[in-house]
């Protein structure tokens, strides 16, 4: 039977690809703080696994990570401790 509302549970099968996005003030302590905070739920991030953009006024800077996740719990962890992080503005 397929539901027309399907909870979000239902909604993330796993392992699968996922971005996270980082943003906060662009100093040089973020990307290897936020990039350490990932790899202690996941493997070793390669460079290509990263994407960095930097806000029109370059005050700010934005970062892509792809990760592959094996739970919503490790998702949900990993976002939390993100935003734990006192250099982190935002996380989506």
């Amino acid at each position: 039977m397929i539901t027309a509302n399907p909870t979000p549970k239902a909604l993330f099968n796993s392992p699968c690809d996922y971005p996270i996005k980082i943003l906060g003030k662009d100093c040089e302590a973020l990307q290897h703080t936020i990039c350490s905070i990932v790899e202690r739920h996941t493997d070793k991030l390669h460079p290509n696994q990263i994407t960095k953009k930097y806000s029109s006024k370059g005050s700010y800077v934005s970062f892509t990570i792809r990760i592959i996740v094996s739970s919503r719990a490790q998702l949900d962890t990993i976002n939390q401790d993100l935003q734990d992080c006192h250099l982190v503005s935002y996380v989506l």
